[in-house]
Order: C-alpha cells, then structure tokens, then sequence
C-alpha cells in the first residue's frame, strides 16, 4: 500500500454551500500537502461554478460517484444536517478518512454508528468545532489548568448573532430553517459549539442540564435557547444562544476562587481580572490566509491527524458527548 506521508492527500469535498466555500475548500487549498481533487453537491450548477472557480479537476451532483474515486483519501462532508451520518458512514464504508461539518448527526444512534465505524475501519472521524482550535482558547484552558483563577465555580456564555438568513448562500431560504434538513436550530448550529468549548476548557463534563427554547412565527426550529448546567464536579453554567442578535454577542465569562476570565469582548482576546486587583489582558490572532480572512486550522488539524494517525481534539468521540447532553435536551 502507498504510504499516505509520501504523496500528496487527495481530498474530495460533498456539500458546496457557505462553509465549503470559506472555510474548507480555501484552506485545503493553501495546505502544500493536500490536492482538492473533486467537489459534489445537489446542485450541479453550484458544484460546477466552484469546482471552475477553484481550479478543481472533477465536479458531481451525487456524491456517491465522489466517493467511488479510488484515489481519493479523504473527504469533507459539508451538507445539511440530516445527511452527515448517511454520507459519512459511506464516506468511511470507502475507505475514506472524514472531516464532518458540526452537528456529527441528529440522533445518537447514527453518531454512534459514525464514531464505531471509523474505529472499526481504523479511519480518522473529525468534527469541525473550530473553537478548539482557536489560539486564544488554548491559552485559556493553559492558564486554567494551571490554576491562574483556582477553582472554577461558574460561568456564563452567551453564542449570538443573526441568523443563518444572513449569511447562508441560500438567505432566507436556506435548509437551516428547514426541521427536516437541519434536524434542530441555534441549538445544534450555535451550543454545540460553546458546550463542547466549555467543558474543554475547564477539563470537566456536563451531567445536568435544563433548557428553554423559543421559536419565531417563520422558523419550524427553535431560533433562541438557553441552558442551565451542573458538571460532575459541581461546576454552574448558562448558556444563551440566539440566531435574533444582529449585534452579536459572544461573551463567556469564567468565575474562580481567584478572579475570573473574561471571553468576547473582542474575537481573539481574553482579560483575566484577579481578586488581588491584577488585570492581565491577552490577545492571541489567528493565522491569517491570504485573502485576508482567518485560517481556522481545521483543515490542517485535520490533515495532520491523516498523516500521523493521532486522534483529532474535536473527535467523533468528543462530538457524542456535547450531542448527547444537547438532543436529551431538544427532545425531552
């Protein structure tokens, strides 16, 4: 068998919508040791005009014919919710490594199915909850592991800003709104994010949880959530997310026996503000790309974990868990 680390990484990408278009296909493409071989989506025409726009060889409107290209290696699911299991369990039935956009599924039982069978095939199975990633985040859980702030008690994080009608490719008419593609609402497209980054911040897991949800006249999911949640170790939190903020507001603020950190006020910032009176501010920018806008360093985590065969931080394994604390929440 070729070894992988010899060769260029063949990647293929399912799913052409906005964050195919701004976050994986750009980054792949800056990646010196990754070749976009193919890109698919429903709409052939959208599949063809980004496939001609990016210079990439091969173009379908059915995945499947994407997957059965034997020299691809692996692939970037970035379709509507409800497909993630079904074309990344066939992506990993091909013999493919897969990077799925979050939510991993919209029920457990096929984001069970999704984290055994990549274990079974021995492929890696990462999910893009990019806040992991961010430099600024990991020098967050460095200075809490490291007991800057003590003991954590608390926190509160708030996740919000317009709605996917803003900024998905199809506006107001995007799948997002749609219950049967998206399966859910901000709670799957925005918790998922803040939930998994939180308990990873503060190495602990949420084991109690209540939720309240709201939803607007047009919209079949629920457009505003808030959370409350008690981790196994006694910590309290709340969380509130919202795709009804226009303004944004992306405030975490973490409370220990010592001060506390503060998340938010600008994106790539933190401002620890002890007890004693010291105040330490933190500005940490992410790598840009060349256009301008910022490398998430999904992609090359991801590419990473290929080459070496390491567990990705944000594993199917990691996804089940935060999935798991949110659908009890949903569905109950």
């Amino acid at each position: 068998m070729e070894n992988i680390n010899s060769k260029k990484l063949r990647v293929g990408i399912i799913g052409c919508g906005k964050i195919a278009q701004t976050r994986h296909i750009p980054e792949y493409l800056l990646n010196e040791g990754v070749e976009v071989v193919a890109v698919s989506d429903v709409n052939c025409k959208r599949a063809k005009e980004v496939a001609t726009d990016n210079d990439i060889p091969f173009y379908f409107q059915n995945y499947e014919e994407l997957l059965n290209m034997p020299d691809i290696d692996a692939v970037s699911v970035c379709t509507p919710n409800a497909t993630h299991a079904e074309v990344t369990i066939q992506a990993l039935n091909n013999q493919k490594h897969v990077l799925v956009e979050k939510p991993i599924a919209i029920n457990i039982e096929d984001a069970e199915k999704m984290v055994d069978l990549a274990q079974n095939k021995n492929k890696i199975l990462m999910v893009g909850y990019n806040q992991r990633l961010s430099p600024i985040h990991n020098w967050v859980k460095s200075y809490i592991k490291n007991e800057g702030i003590g003991k954590v008690y608390q926190f509160q994080s708030n996740f919000q800003h317009g709605g996917p009608g803003n900024w998905s490719v199809d506006g107001k008419n995007s799948w997002f709104f749609d219950r049967k593609e998206a399966g859910f609402g901000v709670t799957v497209d925005l918790g998922v994010h803040k939930l998994d980054l939180l308990q990873w911040l503060i190495n602990d897991e949420v084991y109690q949880a209540q939720s309240f949800l709201s939803f607007n006249d047009k919209a079949s999911v629920e457009d505003n959530a808030v959370f409350i949640v008690k981790t196994k170790s006694g910590v309290l939190g709340t969380f509130s997310f919202s795709w009804n903020n226009p303004q944004q507001d992306h405030r975490t603020v973490i409370y220990g026996e010592k001060g506390r950190i503060i998340l938010g006020e600008s994106y790539h910032g933190a401002i620890v503000e002890l007890n004693n009176g010291e105040v330490i501010e933190k500005e940490l920018i992410p790598q840009l790309r060349p256009d301008g806008f910022l490398n998430s360093g999904v992609v090359d985590h991801f590419v990473q974990c290929v080459r070496t065969g390491r567990q990705a931080t944000a594993s199917g394994i990691e996804a089940l868990k935060t999935m798991k604390i949110l659908l009890d929440q949903v569905n109950g």
